[in-house]
């Protein structure tokens, strides 16, 4: 059992080694949709570069950060610990090296690879959602904000089991052929993870993030039921195959998020929030818009390049922005939190402040979503690869970030015992 007491805070190998394998995975997934730049307008989700960027990001980035970040925030968000510390670590076991073993196996068609990968990021997501569960029928629903973001995770864990037997069914098909539309089940698939699981993740999250960093009292809780309700509801029509119905309710759905989303922002009382929020900003705008391309292309109104722009502003326009945004501010906030119990003090934020460094990652996130979009719109492999180039220096320029920022952590205490000491000699 993690102790009450200080508990909550688990040890810092856990949440950064998640999150370290995001940003290096981060990096990858840019760089193998600049290589495959010249198959992507036509790619049809065979296997290929194109299928291996598009997990790098949705797996490698989003599904990793989300358990690292998840099984650090989600103890203080329900106010209840977790059942166990070693599930954390054996997750990460599992999913860091599958992640990688899966996607070589996309990129060379390597039926074991696939197997033993797929298998592995399986396995990880199961003891992610066992633990998860086994936090939530612990958490005390007197307060209207713990009901809230325990309904919305209970229903992405319930979207995470759909998403991993569609994700092995499909591997399966690549093998043996048995799926009689394999397209439809990975369009299933896809929105399920993104809308689905990491979607009603981030919504649930968002409930206690965007008033801990904007402070802001939380959103009223009947509203943000509608929109899990509602949310709920085009996710069963997408899982059904009806795909029109489900981007309507799902753009409507969108629209209501975001409104209330900006209602808190506008009674913030932190007005500077820096670039973190500018791509949380970013992310607010690119659901809806994600929703409206799904929705054409539903309707069978867009060209060749319309599921690769669709998958753009969903996973990279929304939820990358969303994660890269909440990340700008979840790692100095966990290093000066772990940094206080190893130094018994909070570090300033002058201290970990690199905001050149967070710019440049930011212009760089954007210029690439603008860049990648404008060539595949145009069919114009240079400029789709220019853009995912982009997209890498901006994951390489977060990278030094990371580095700097524990470079930083781990002067704190040598500086402060150097100073004691000078202040007693003297």
């Amino acid at each position: 059992m993690i102790s009450p007491g200080g508990g909550r805070l688990l040890p810092a190998s856990i949440p950064f080694r998640f999150l370290a394998a995001a940003l290096v995975f981060h990096l990858i997934g840019w760089t193998a949709l600049a290589a495959g730049a010249p198959l992507l307008a036509a790619t049809v989700g065979g296997l290929g570069l194109p299928l291996a960027g598009l997990h790098l990001m949705t797996l490698g980035v989003l599904t990793v950060t989300a358990m690292g970040a998840g099984f650090q925030l989600l103890p203080v968000a329900i106010q209840a610990d977790l059942p166990a510390v070693w599930p954390c670590r054996l997750a990460s076991w599992l999913l860091l090296p599958g992640v990688a073993v899966l996607n070589w196996g996309m990129m060379t068609a390597d039926l074991v690879e696939l197997a033993l990968g797929g298998s592995a990021v399986a396995l990880a997501l199961v003891i992610f959602a066992v633990t998860v569960g086994l936090a939530l029928r612990r958490t005390d629903r007197s307060k209207p904000q713990v009901r809230l973001i325990v309904r919305h995770l209970w229903a992405a864990l319930a979207c995470l089991v759909t998403l991993a037997v569609l994700g092995l069914a499909l591997l399966g098909d690549f093998a043996h052929g048995y799926l009689d539309d394999h397209r439809t089940v990975a369009a299933i698939h896809l929105v399920v993870a993104c809308y689905g699981f990491l979607g009603l993740l981030a919504a649930g999250f968002v409930q206690v993030l965007v008033p801990m960093f904007a402070l802001v009292a939380p959103q009223a809780e009947r509203p943000a039921t509608i929109v899990l309700a509602t949310a709920i509801a085009a996710l069963i029509a997408a899982a059904a195959g009806a795909f029109v119905p489900a981007a309507v309710i799902g753009l409507g759905t969108a629209c209501l998020h975001v409104h209330g989303m900006v209602g808190l922002m506008r009674r913030r009382n932190r007005r500077n929030l820096g670039t973190s929020f500018l791509l949380v900003r970013l992310s607010w705008v690119m659901l809806p818009v994600s929703l409206a391309v799904g929705l054409l292309l539903a309707l069978d109104l867009l060209p060749s390049w319309g599921p690769p722009l669709f998958a753009l502003t969903a996973i990279g326009g929304w939820l990358l922005s969303l994660v890269l945004g909440m990340l700008q501010r979840i790692l100095p906030f966990l290093a000066a939190i772990h940094a206080a119990r190893a130094a018994q003090r909070i570090p300033k934020v002058s201290e970990l402040s690199t905001g050149p460094i967070l710019r440049i990652q930011t212009s760089a996130h954007v210029m690439a979503l603008v860049t990648v979009g404008t060539g595949m719109v145009l069919d114009i492999d240079w400029l789709i690869r220019v853009g995912a180039l982009t997209g890498a220096a901006g994951a390489a320029a977060f990278i030094i970030y990371a580095i700097d920022l524990y470079l930083r952590i781990e002067n704190l205490p040598r500086a402060r015992s150097a100073a004691i000491m000078r202040k007693t000699g003297s």
